[in-house]
């Protein structure tokens, strides 16, 4: 009640504060539970292939089909295991006049003994024990056939390139939730799976993903130890070893070095968990330097306590409770905003967060509030009690320089985290704009990307040559994957002079006559596929990191074999990327094979996209029955950086918050300073010093403090950033700018936060200041 506007800047700056911290738990918490809700997690691993290749080792979590099986039938640790396919999107069912697309996985029977698959229709352990049966989500079951119950024991055809059947309903499962990391529409039996890959079905292919159960108490070193040649035993030709990751890791460690598990997105769980950390502290340290700042007030009522037998124990109690009430009332504001901005942080995030009071919730926030009160608390209660009851009644009180020291060192630590902030900040804007910009061998703009699994493989010439006839698109063709990642990659390519210890992998990519132009790809030398040349299908387009790996000098005309026939190179498409940046491009082939080339790529023109997209809806649903389902080229591209972006908005956010309340403790120690100098300050006026000199004795020690947190804080950030920027193949350089801008701006802040108090004591009356002696 007595220092009201004290008492309101300390409660704001610890909501901040506690409010950051809950909304940063809350993203961590999800983080975290992704991938370890099911009940047996600690026994699920994922079957993980290292493949030693000519450019080192490759990481991937795909297995031959035969794995899962082999490794249950063989390997006494194991309990159960289930080979999962690849996520197949654009699978196109068909029930009665209902047409509707759906994208899932063809799994083992032996896949709902492990995972947690709530059913609400039909027996879990007889779902998929036929090769004619199928399990749907609730949501396609609803679609379908109104209600799950409707929906069990009912046809279904399904069809997707030119494989088709007719399969049986034998469950409805719950659909999957925020916590799985996809969210398939339906669940097919595996060895219609394996039926489909026919001849491909073999210990060379990596095609499916293998997850076993392992038993209480295995030793999952030595189990890896012991089965890492477990493909190399059946291919003695293999250059394949094996290891298994824990399921609950897949999602938060999914980058490998050298065959080995090296981050991924667990990084940015630390980097926002110490981010947290560093602004509650950051929030706290504020509470101790407008505390000490003013303490001058309570001298005296501390001095009158202790006379009349007040214990220094007493006084720390009052005031570490004094901190810890304040905390509360805090903690009930910071709750009650996190919950109002609970909608736009999800926006931010991109994700479903809700603060709920569940008891390990309300643990969590208690320990929160303890903390912090006692953080917060510690050194004003340590400060104020020590006081001697004789000292404070004299007024006879001089600050130690270990206190001083402290103070300032507070203070430089805020601004050495803001600094680092800030440039981090930079940092992630200038690498995100260099991708943007980046020329990645093909248009991007205006490129409507569709599946068209729905359309019959004869069909689909027709379906292209109707697409390119709609006012506004200049061309349309397939290709057999879309161009945002690896999809399907061989080491089948061999041609004469081959190292035949050498294993190189080459990603596949099969295309429709036309794709190379509807792409704007560029030819670096010969040509592209042309029905112009009679029949393709004995051509071979090869990237110039393929032939740079080959050796060729001279590549067309050229005859390489893949999979045992032979191949004359027709042509070399200059180098695109079909990964992130964060690689370089690989080895790749072009070939022709429009039965495999499924994914629709559509060229439109700007002036009038709208009535483009409508013309290619409507001749979609023409020889499909079903809804266009599309999404634009550069989206997708953009979603091999969602983690960044999202990573760089919340950055962005939080940097502020970091800042601001940096600025309130620079404000604290700045009324602290004032009013331990104010008899100083008054004294200089009598004596004739001007204002500006008043301003300069005041602001002079804390733009020092700011010279030595950027001091500290420039190599600190340069060399988390350089490390940073390490992970992308393609990377931005760090200038100069960017630290002498950050650091300027930091000054800036500074002055214009000391400003306002060094002000306000140069102003000061000086009578008013020395009239109490």
């Amino acid at each position: 009640m007595k220092s009201k506007h004290i008492f309101a800047i300390n409660l704001f700056g610890l909501m901040i504060g506690l409010t950051t911290v809950i909304l940063i738990m809350l993203w961590v918490k999800d983080e975290m539970s992704i991938n370890r809700y099911h009940t047996q997690v600690n026994q699920i691993y994922q079957v993980m292939t290292n493949h030693d290749n000519s450019t080192g080792i490759v990481t991937i979590p795909y297995t031959p089909a035969e794995m899962a099986e082999a490794m249950g039938a063989e390997l006494t640790q194991v309990e159960a295991t289930t080979a999962i396919s690849p996520f197949i999107e654009g699978v196109s069912f068909e029930q009665g006049d209902t047409k509707m697309n759906g994208d899932g996985f063809f799994v083992d029977q032996e896949y709902f003994q492990i995972f947690d698959v709530e059913f609400v229709a039909g027996n879990r352990d007889k779902a998929l024990n036929d090769i004619n049966a199928i399990t749907i989500s609730e949501t396609l079951a609803n679609k379908l056939f109104g209600s799950p119950q409707l929906a069990l024991g009912k046809s279904l055809k399904w069809q997707v390139f030119d494989f088709k059947n007719e399969v049986e309903i034998e469950g409805v499962y719950k659909d999957f939730g925020n916590l799985d990391v996809v969210k398939p529409d339906f669940l097919l039996a595996f060895p219609y799976f394996k039926q489909m890959l026919g001849e491909g079905a073999h210990w060379d292919n990596f095609n499916a993903t293998a997850v076993v159960l392992l038993k209480e108490g295995t030793d999952v070193s030595a189990f890896n130890a012991q089965n890492s040649d477990f493909i190399k035993n059946r291919e003695a030709e293999s250059n394949v070893s094996v290891f298994v990751q824990p399921f609950g890791d897949t999602y938060l460690y999914g980058t490998y070095e050298d065959g080995k598990v090296a981050g991924g997105r667990i990084s940015y769980v630390k980097i926002f968990s110490a981010i947290a950390a560093f602004i509650l502290i950051i929030a706290c340290i504020n509470f101790m330097n407008l505390t000490t700042a003013k303490s001058m007030s309570r001298l005296k009522e501390i001095g009158v306590k202790k006379t009349m037998g007040a214990s220094r124990g007493g006084l720390f109690t009052q005031f570490i409770t004094e901190s810890l009430v304040l905390t509360f009332f805090a903690m009930v504001l910071a709750i009650l905003v996190s919950y109002l901005l609970q909608s736009f942080f999800n926006q931010v995030t991109s994700k479903t967060l809700a603060l709920d009071f569940q008891p390990d919730v309300l643990l969590i926030l208690g320990g929160i509030w303890l903390i912090t009160g006692l953080l917060a608390g510690i050194y004003p209660a340590i400060y104020l009690s020590k006081f001697k009851p004789v000292e404070v009644m004299k007024s006879n009180l001089k600050g130690s320089f270990g206190e001083l020291l402290a103070r300032k060192g507070l203070v430089v630590f805020q601004f050495s985290i803001s600094l680092l902030l800030i440039i981090g900040i930079s940092v992630l804007s200038k690498q995100m704009n260099y991708i943007q910009g980046q020329n990645l061998g093909y248009n991007q703009s205006h490129l409507l990307e569709l599946n068209a699994s729905g359309i019959a493989p004869n069909q689909l010439t027709t379906y292209l040559e109707e697409t390119k006839k709609i006012p506004g698109v200049s061309n349309a063709s397939s290709l057999s994957h879309p161009l945002v990642g690896l999809a399907s990659s061989t080491i089948g390519l061999t041609w004469d002079g081959k190292n035949e210890e050498e294993q190189v992998k080459f990603e596949n990519i099969s295309i429709n006559m036309g794709l190379i132009e509807t792409m704007g790809f560029e030819m670096a030398a010969g040509r592209a596929f042309s029905p112009a040349f009679g029949s393709e299908e004995t051509k071979i387009i090869l990237n110039q990191a393929a032939v740079k790996t080959i050796g060729f000098q001279d590549p067309v005309g050229q005859i390489v074999n893949l999979w045992g026939e032979d191949k004359e190179v027709i042509g070399v498409v200059k180098d695109f990327h079909f990964e992130s940046l964060k690689e370089k491009v690989k080895p790749a082939f072009l070939k022709y094979d429009p039965d495999f080339a499924q994914k629709v790529m559509v060229r439109i023109e700007s002036n009038d996209q709208l009535a483009s997209i409508a013309g290619i809806s409507e001749v979609y649903e023409k020889f499909t029955g079903q809804p266009l389902s599309y999404s634009f080229m550069d989206e997708d591209y953009q979603s091999l950086y969602a983690s960044e972006q999202r990573a760089s908005n919340l950055a962005k956010y939080f940097g502020a918050t970091a800042i601001f309340l940096s600025c309130l403790g620079l404000f604290g120690l700045a009324a602290f300073t004032a009013e331990k100098r104010k008899k100083e300050i008054g004294v200089r006026k009598v004596m004739g010093a001007s204002l500006i000199s008043i301003l300069t004795l005041v602001s002079k020690d804390f733009i020092a403090l700011i010279f030595v947190a950027i001091l500290i804080a420039v190599p600190v950030a340069w060399y988390f950033a350089n490390n940073w920027l390490q992970s992308y193949a393609y990377q931005t350089d760090l200038s100069w700018w960017i630290f002498a801008g950050s650091g300027v701006l930091l000054i800036v802040i500074a002055l214009i936060t000391v400003g306002y108090q060094a002000f306000k004591a140069a102003s000061a009356n000086p009578v008013n200041s020395l009239k109490s002696e």
